[in-house]
C-alpha cells in the first residue's frame, strides 16, 4: 500500500511542481516484469500532481498483487480510487512483462490506451530485448526509457489523431477478414468444381470403358451367329449331298 504522507512514491519519483496543471490526459507510463512484479521503468506526466502519482501508483501496486495470473495479450482497466483516473495494462506476447498506461482523463477511448500499450511493448521490446527485460534490477531501465516514454506520451495526448487511426485500422482488419473469407469461400468452391471434375472424368472414363465392351460383345454376337449360320448351311449341304448320292 502507498502511504498518504510519502511525498515520494515507491517508483522513486519525486514531488511534481506546484505550478503544473493537469492538462495532458496520458498522466504515466511503466514497464513491470510478471515473474518477479519488479517495476523496471515508469515516467510520470510533469503536470501530474502528487495525489495523482499516488492514486496510479496504488493502482499499479493492485495490479501487480494480481499479475501472477496474467497470459500473453492480457488486458486489464483499473479505476484509480484516489484520483479521476485508470490504469490500463497489458501483457507482453510471452507474458515476460506488462506494460501501464495512467489515463487522467475517464472518457479517453479504451482502444486508444490499448494502442498506447501496444506500441510500448513494441518499443520497448525493441530497444531492450528479452533478455534484458529478464535480468534488469528494479527501476534500472527508467533512465533508458525516459525519452521513448515521454514521446509516447506527448504523442497519446492528441487523442483524436489516433483515434482516427485506429478507426482506419478496425475498418482494415474488418475488410481483411471480409477479404479472407471471400478467399475462403473461392478455395472451397474451387475444391468443389475440381471434385465435379474428378468425378466428371470418372465418369467420362467409365463411359468409355462401358463402350468399348459393348463394342466387344457385339462384335463377339455377330461372330458367333455366323459361325452358326456356317454350321447350319455346312448340315444342309451333308443332308442334301446324303439323299442325292444313291442318284449319282
Amino acid at each position: 500500500q502507498v502511504s498518504p504522507a510519502s511525498a515520494t512514491g515507491p517508483l522513486g519519483i519525486s514531488s511534481p511542481n506546484p505550478m503544473a496543471e493537469a492538462s495532458h490526459p496520458v498522466a504515466f507510463l511503466g514497464v513491470a516484469r510478471i515473474r518477479d512484479k519488479a517495476v523496471l521503468a515508469s515516467c510520470f506526466d510533469k503536470s501530474t500532481l502528487n495525489e495523482e502519482k499516488k492514486g496510479f501508483e496504488s493502482a499499479l501496486a493492485f495490479i501487480l498483487e494480481r499479475v501472477g495470473s496474467a497470459y500473453p495479450g492480457w488486458r486489464e482497466r483499473v479505476d484509480c480510487r484516489d484520483c479521476d483516473g485508470a490504469l490500463h495494462v497489458l501483457a507482453d506476447a510471452q507474458a515476460l512483462c506488462i506494460v501501464v498506461a495512467g489515463i487522467r482523463e475517464r472518457d479517453y477511448p479504451d482502444r486508444v490506451a490499448l494502442q498506447l500499450c501496444r506500441e510500448l511493448t513494441d518499443k520497448v521490446k525493441n530497444s531492450q530485448g528479452d533478455e534484458q527485460l529478464s535480468e534488469a534490477a528494479p527501476g534500472t531501465l527508467t533512465t533508458a526509457l525516459r525519452k521513448l516514454m515521454r514521446d509516447l506520451m506527448r504523442s497519446y495526448n492528441d487523442v483524436g489523431a489516433h483515434d482516427k487511426t485506429t478507426e482506419v485500422r478496425d475498418k482494415v482488419d474488418q475488410l481483411k477478414g471480409i477479404m479472407q473469407d471471400n478467399v475462403k469461400r473461392i478455395l472451397e468452391t474451387h475444391a468443389t468444381l475440381e471434385s465435379l471434375e474428378n468425378n466428371t472424368n470418372s465418369m467420362s472414363s467409365q463411359a468409355n470403358q462401358f463402350l468399348r465392351q459393348s463394342v466387344d460383345l457385339r462384335r463377339q454376337v455377330q461372330f458367333r451367329n455366323l459361325k452358326i449360320k456356317v454350321i447350319i448351311v455346312i448340315c444342309i449341304l451333308a443332308i442334301i449331298l446324303y439323299f442325292a448320292l444313291p442318284f449319282l
